[in-house]
């Protein structure tokens, strides 16, 4: 049975009640990630160039040292040869603002995400937000409760017509800013996340915005715990080149 407008309003005033309006800390969590990387990449190289069978391929796997199967796979992507180390990926859980999903989406080739819908998850109690530097943190703060307010008027406004949750939610995420933060899974190639380790934390476009390169370089750093093979990888060659003229 549908509820009453006094219903409705009494539920939406029960929640703002208990809100929580809070900065938090982006974050960034590795879930997940291809199982052999190396193998992987170096087996799509020797299919693009060999004759072999696959088991032949697979006994010259086991037969050459660690040092050359390494060797040869840095040398794939220090070449660009961007095919064969676009078969590997990293997963990752990602708590970040919406500014920087919006620039992490941008880079679409070899990068899925699922995220957090506005439409389907209602903020009747609040909501977390991500504060950038320099900014003073109890004008920020209430900032992000003006957002609300603004939010949940029009949120209660939308309810009290007949809309359901979904609908309202819908409309009034209009006027939510993006400093809310949001969850997303996040499946990278290696070759996305070489892009995006140059472009958002080395600023080979330009200078990287604060809180974009911080979650970046934490998912190259956590993809280099992992797979620490991978470092030359992700060297910052524009500065090594400044470093080596300025010597």
């Amino acid at each position: 049975m549908a509820k009453s407008k006094e219903e409705v309003e009494k539920e939406i005033n029960d929640n703002i009640a208990k809100r929580i309006i809070e900065p938090i800390v982006p974050s960034v969590e590795s879930i997940q990630r291809t199982e052999n990387m190396r193998y992987l990449i170096w087996r799509a190289a020797r299919i693009c160039y060999s004759t072999k069978s696959l088991s032949e391929l697979e006994q010259e796997w086991k037969e050459t040292p660690e040092e050359k199967r390494t060797g040869l796979v840095i040398g794939l992507i220090e070449r660009g040869h961007r095919t064969t180390y676009s078969h590997t990926t990293f997963s990752y859980v990602i708590v970040c603002s919406r500014v920087v999903s919006h620039q992490i989406v941008r880079h679409q080739v070899g990068v899925t995400i699922d995220q957090e819908s506005q439409r389907y998850v209602p903020y009747e109690t609040g909501f977390r937000y991500i504060q950038p530097e320099g900014v003073d943190n109890n004008i920020f703060k209430k900032t992000m409760e003006n957002a609300h307010d603004q939010y949940m008027k029009l949120y209660k406004e939308y309810r009290l017509s007949g809309l359901g949750k979904r609908e309202s939610a819908e409309l009034a995420r209009y006027v939510l800013p993006s400093a809310i933060s949001t969850r997303m899974i996040c499946t990278i190639s290696l070759a996305a996340l070489i892009h995006l380790n140059n472009v958002r934390v080395q600023g080979d476009t330009g200078r990287p915005q604060g809180e974009t390169q911080t979650v970046c370089h934490e998912m190259v750093r956590l993809a280099l715990e992992a797979e620490p093979w991978l470092k030359p990888a992700f060297e910052d060659k524009k500065k090594a080149k400044e470093e080596a003229k300025a010597s």
